[in-house]
């Protein structure tokens, strides 16, 4: 009994370490509810550690996708960088799908805002 109850306490930490050893997004530029006052160029996706990108899908308010030049990965990586079509003012959700080296699925999605500064003319 002694062996069972030290096997099921062994296994429940290494569960337990494996499941926090999991990747994450470190970072996203834009950053997660920014405010910009242009359209950003580019979108950067740097997760903690290599991952193979299978979705990355960008929303405006209106729910109509915005097309860039996104293709799922073939080879892990950590740091992902698309340039983006010129965004009008609107709040755009980005939505992301990657599997980590082990098969483990990762969903995540954020937002960001664009605020055009328009300037006035003067006369």
């Amino acid at each position: 009994m002694k062996f069972f109850n030290s096997a099921v306490a062994i296994l429940g930490l290494v569960l337990t370490f494996s499941a926090s050893a999991h990747i994450s997004l470190k970072q996203s530029i834009p950053a997660q509810e920014a405010m910009l006052m242009q359209g950003p160029e580019e979108l950067s996706l740097i997760f903690s550690g290599e991952v193979r990108l299978a979705k990355v899908i960008i929303k405006d308010e209106k729910n109509k996708t915005i097309n860039f030049d996104f293709k799922p990965s073939a080879t892990p990586s950590t740091d992902f960088n698309w340039s983006l079509p010129s965004l009008a003012q609107g709040t755009y959700t980005v939505k992301w799908t990657a599997l980590g080296g082990d098969g483990h699925k990762m969903t995540g999605t954020f937002r960001f805002m664009v605020h055009k500064n328009e300037s006035h003319k003067m006369m």
